[in-house]
């Protein structure tokens, strides 16, 4: 996937898009959050973080430059090529597009892992996947899952005062929404509007969204616009909008099955034959 971190100086807000080589950090070595932030940011599976939009005006967001809100959205099986702006000749991205003409692109990073559960712990952890025991993409009830003392993102920026918030798909364990495993409340999130896997049964009218900890139950929609406006809903009705956040929004898209509103569908003359 594209990668881009915006330079402008006037906003509050950055984001980029990102997938690097991952690096080793033994446990035994103490936690530095500088350090660790730094490492994590640029750490993992396909993702947009931290863009450096202005949006005080529209969500009355401030934070100070020494701690920056930060955005991380991340796409489920989005090639690097699949993108306007890596060269695609038929496929539209504009908005993306316009995020990697604002900033930068990096074009020899790598992901943590070539399927979906393990890059995802590696983003959030900073770690090797399989020394958290992720090593493979999570079924569903399998025990396969992030253990609870891993330690995430998540669980450093909330403890240095930020707000925080998942929205989109989880799949860092087999057995979601019930005791026996870590849910995404225990690995830092404050509030969390999530799927285990994919949006079921279909990406339009998704029936197995869970918000901190309770079925939403069926919804109208496709899901993808469902997810950003939880994360807007979110971002603009904090309890406290003078701290800092840490948005991890995780679109289940463009993997299959593919569902997505009528204005998105292709055009007729750039479909391939």
């Amino acid at each position: 996937m594209s990668n881009c971190v915006s330079a402008a100086k006037k906003s509050r807000i950055a984001a980029c898009q990102i997938t690097t080589p991952m690096r080793k950090r033994e446990s035994a070595q103490p936690w530095s959050f500088r350090g660790n932030l730094v490492r994590l940011v640029l750490l993992g599976f396909s993702v947009s973080l931290v863009h450096k939009l202005s949006l005080s005006a529209e969500y009355g967001i401030q934070a100070s430059n020494a701690r920056p809100n930060i955005l991380v959205i991340l796409c489920d099986d989005l090639g690097y090529g699949d993108l306007a702006c890596f060269g695609h000749p038929h496929i539209r991205t504009p908005n993306l597009d316009r995020l990697a003409e604002g900033g930068i692109r990096f074009t020899d990073c790598y992901s943590a892992a070539p399927v979906c559960s393990p890059s995802r712990v590696g983003l959030l952890t900073g770690r090797n996947p399989n020394r958290t025991g992720i090593y493979d993409w999570i079924p569903l009830g399998h025990p396969m899952h992030m253990a609870a003392e891993e330690r995430t993102i998540a669980n450093v920026l909330r403890n240095a005062g930020y707000d925080t918030g998942l929205f989109g798909k989880w799949h860092c364990n087999g057995v979601f929404n019930k005791p026996d495993q870590p849910q995404p409340d225990q690995h830092g999130f404050d509030h969390w509007y999530a799927t285990q896997n994919n949006a079921a049964p279909s990406h339009e009218n998704p029936t197995n969204f869970v918000r901190n900890g309770r079925e939403v139950g069926p919804q109208f929609g496709f899901s993808c616009r469902l997810v950003a406006q939880e994360a807007s809903h979110w971002i603009s009705n904090r309890a406290d909008r003078s701290k800092p956040f840490f948005g991890f929004v995780c679109f289940h898209e463009p993997h299959e099955p593919v569902a997505s509103p009528l204005d998105l569908e292709p055009i007729p003359e750039l479909i391939l034959a």
